[in-house]
């Protein structure tokens, strides 16, 4: 922790969150959407989208690019299967309901999907997943995302570093959630880079001419890199189809903004997707078998330098613990940012 964090206690950030975004005009339970879900990103290691996104999406709010109500219109609907409209309504305030939606239908049919269209901004897709995995079910979520990556064989920057998280359930242990990204690094990690003064690792980005660079302020206005290569590549065009595409709203691909855009809606579409493990085994015999996975993965030698092999969730729901115990940790210059965006709108830290 630097020298200048501030630590304050995890129900602190959420009701000041909250109090934010009832300013702003939401009502009291969807503010506690965006609320909860913030600082769950937050304490689990992921600041860029944690307490430092009440400013971009209160932003968003005050310049009309995003809704504040949270309306989910239905398009169509089969037994395992719906399409929404969100209208411009944020993802955390949507995105649960989605997710519920298709984890009823899995109960039915064994399998439930919900696509949406419309929404604005895209938040930490494992909160989703971890809903799912609470639920007793398999969840997978996907959203696209503003063009920063080129096809592979390409130098056009016209394809997202689409996001996505599955998750499982699991007996004795923490679900396994796996929330990634389809970039060898994301603009947060070129950030980083920069303010530390070195130069990327080579392969992760190019410059906007689309040359291989190590620059990280050339990597910012250039593209970033499939993870994988064309392996990356493809998974990114083929969650496109997934959730721009099938969602049918009137903004993919390069049509997606960045959330900090504020003259127009951002266009992002999600996929959700539950399986019913009941549907094959019984939950105990599912769970006790993931358990038995998680022990073998556990047990596997680890590599030099590595202290023990984990599964994909593990560290992050330990930072979690900690921080529910001990506070949630923002820097000195953050928590003066938020200080004075909530004074804007009447809102104060106590």
């Amino acid at each position: 922790m630097a020298e200048r964090d501030i630590t304050i206690p995890v129900g602190q950030l959420r009701a000041f969150t909250a109090r934010n975004f009832e300013a702003l005009g939401m009502s009291p339970e969807h503010a506690d959407l965006m609320a909860e879900q913030i600082a769950w990103a937050h304490i689990r290691g992921y600041p860029w989208l944690g307490a430092r996104k009440i400013i971009q999406y209160g932003t968003r709010v005050l310049k009309g690019a995003a809704a504040t109500h949270g309306n989910l219109s239905l398009v169509t609907e089969t037994d395992s299967l719906a399409a929404f409209d969100a209208d411009n309504a944020f993802s955390q305030v949507i995105g649960k309901r989605a997710m519920l939606t298709a984890i009823g239908k899995a109960r039915n049919t064994g399998v439930g999907t919900v696509v949406v269209r419309n929404s604005s901004n895209a938040s930490a897709l494992g909160y989703y997943a971890e809903l799912a995995a609470r639920k007793r079910v398999i969840g997978l979520v996907i959203n696209n995302a503003p063009p920063l990556m080129a096809p592979w064989g390409s130098r056009s920057k016209i394809l997202g570093n689409q996001a996505f998280a599955i998750g499982c359930p699991a007996g004795k242990r923490d679900p396994i959630i796996l929330d990634t990204a389809l970039s060898e690094l994301t603009l947060v990690g070129i950030h980083a880079y920069q303010l530390r003064g070195e130069p990327l690792p080579e392969g992760v980005a190019l410059d906007a001419d689309g040359l291989p660079t190590t620059d990280p302020a050339a990597a910012l206005d250039g593209i970033l890199v499939p993870a994988g290569r064309h392996r990356g590549s493809g998974l990114a065009i083929m969650w496109e189809i997934l959730t721009g595409v099938l969602a049918g709203g009137d903004r993919f691909m390069s049509d997606v903004t960045m959330p900090d855009v504020f003259d127009r809606p951002q266009g992002t579409s999600l996929f959700f997707l539950a399986i019913e493990p009941q549907a094959v085994m019984p939950h105990e015999q599912f769970v006790a078998r993931v358990d038995d996975l998680i022990e073998r993965i556990h047990a596997s030698r680890p590599a030099d330098g590595v202290e023990r092999v984990r599964v994909p969730g593990e560290a992050s729901a330990e930072r979690a613990r900690q921080a529910e115990a001990t506070g949630a940790v923002l820097s000195a210059d953050l928590y003066a940012d938020l200080a004075r965006f909530a004074a804007k709108i009447g809102v104060r830290w106590e």
